[in-house]
């Protein structure tokens, strides 16, 4: 019997532009492109897919440190059939062709433990993610937060400085419920003098209930995804360019992925879990204008001041969001993006 996993993933990324960047962040700094020192360290003399037939060197300083990234070219988050598509206000779709090797990974030099997630355009701008031991540095294109910086600058900002909404709150982000708490051992299980009685025999005790044993080894690891971003996301995250936001998808899936990949999943403390989940995208679709409607029609991508959640995943399902064609045995999965 096969095995689905569907996954509906709302990324709210507009907090970008609707608030002062100093209102999300304690502290950044920017750096332009020319900054930026980057050279092919190696080039094989054949094209292969060898991990290593293509070794890029970039450095630059920011946050009072020197950064020297080893990179090489990184496809392991796009699906072998990935597809991406611009749709208009018709719904007509049209191919885009995404240059793969403008994605790598890699790591610091120096720092064993360190991880690199990199894409660089053909401008020479750069969307990063530098994981160390200690602290994660990011690093994005200044128009979202500082328009008025132009197209050639970048802000770097550590993670530990982002202020997250529910800072300084009672509140918090997640709730959850803990799976077999029931099984646990609490006050009432443990045995009280009273709870003793005196047979033929001899002392009899209150038997404590076992949790069952089991180990669970996954067979299938990646779920594909359709990312849908609509006009909004469009203009304000992709800057009204396809190609600008085809790639900020996948640098942002990128880094679920890696969590997700990282992550061990253990029932209990006891269990040994298992790891290696994650995601791979297997189509783009970007809607380039809003989509016309009807008088009374409703769609996801129609214009419209504001939605609720709610309202927002029922009409993505019900307005044929474009589909990916995945085989029984393969777990398929849908992410709508919006602004």
């Amino acid at each position: 019997m096969a095995h689905f996993i569907c996954l509906t993933l709302l990324v709210f990324a507009g907090f970008h532009v609707t608030y002062s960047i100093h209102r999300n962040l304690k502290y950044y700094t920017t750096i332009h492109a020319s900054e930026l020192k980057h050279h092919i360290v190696k080039r094989g003399l054949k094209e292969s897919n060898h991990p290593f037939n293509k070794i890029r060197e970039v450095n630059f300083r920011t946050h009072g440190r020197d950064f020297r990234l080893i990179l090489t070219p990184r496809k392991g988050v796009l699906h072998s059939n990935f597809q991406a598509y611009t749709v208009d206000g018709d719904g007509r779709e049209h191919p885009v062709a995404v240059d793969h090797e403008n994605f790598y990974e890699g790591r610091l030099f120096g720092e064993k433990s360190s991880h690199a997630s990199v894409h660089l355009d053909n401008d020479g701008i750069m969307t990063a993610s530098i994981q160390l031991p200690d602290e994660t540095y990011h690093v994005e294109p200044s128009w979202r937060h500082l328009p008025e910086l132009g197209n050639e600058t970048m802000i770097t900002y550590k993670a530990s400085d982002v202020k997250l909404s529910w800072h300084g709150t009672k509140t918090s982000p997640c709730a959850y419920v803990k799976e077999g708490a029931h099984l646990e051992d609490d006050p009432e299980d443990e045995l009280d003098d009273e709870e003793y009685s005196e047979a033929e025999d001899g002392p009899r005790a209150r038997a404590k209930r076992q949790a069952d044993q089991y180990e669970y080894t996954p067979t299938k690891t990646r779920c594909p995804l359709l990312l849908v971003a609509d006009y909004r996301f469009y203009q304000e995250m992709g800057n009204s360019n396809t190609k600008i936001t085809i790639n900020y998808l996948i640098s942002l899936i990128d880094r679920v992925h890696k969590i997700y990949n990282d992550t061990i999943w253990q029932d209990r403390a006891e269990s040994e879990g298992f790891k290696g989940m994650g995601f791979v995208i297997k189509k783009i679709v970007v809607h380039s204008e809003p989509t016309r409607v009807r008088g009374g029609e409703n769609h996801y991508n129609m214009v419209r001041e504001k939605w609720d959640v709610r309202n927002l995943l029922e009409n993505t399902s019900k307005t044929g969001t474009p589909s990916i064609s995945t085989p029984a045995s393969v777990p398929p999965g849908t992410t709508t993006v919006r602004g």
